[in-house]
């Protein structure tokens, strides 16, 4: 039953069918396919015997192609790469502790200036909330 070309050509069933569907909804929503030929090659993925009539049908389309027996397998994708800044561009700098406590402290400065205010009756500690603005927020400039 060979043909001359050294193997017969592998037989596909219900699963590798369904593959090709499935990648060919993909390529209709991706806008690749018009509904027209979307409809012809599902026709001819539900009816396709062996695997390369499901493989003729994926030549000119991109990723994603369903597995087929026979068929060398996609190479694993690689790890994606470092993000680096644009030669040019400054990475900012990492976030200290006192970036994350720093908001923190100056909305907690009017609650502590009045508790000492009325503890030692002084005013003087009213002057608490604007240091700890300055202290907290001017360093960032």
């Amino acid at each position: 039953m060979t043909t001359g070309e050294g193997s017969s050509p592998l037989r596909i069933g219900n699963t590798e069918r369904t593959a090709a569907m499935k990648a060919l909804d993909e390529h209709l929503e991706a806008g690749r396919l018009g509904v027209e030929e979307y409809a012809d090659r599902s026709a001819k993925a539900a009816n396709a015997v062996v695997a390369g009539e499901l493989a003729d049908l994926f030549t000119d389309l991109p990723e994603p192609h369903p597995a087929l027996p026979g068929t060398p397998a996609a190479p694993p994708p690689t790890a994606p790469l470092p993000v680096t800044p644009p030669t040019g561009e400054v990475a900012p700098a990492a976030g200290s502790a006192l970036d994350t406590w720093g908001p923190r402290l100056v909305a907690v400065a009017p609650l502590v200036a009045i508790a000492l205010f009325f503890i030692t009756r002084q005013w003087v500690f009213f002057l608490l909330i604007p240091v700890a603005g300055a202290l907290f927020y001017g360093r960032r400039r």
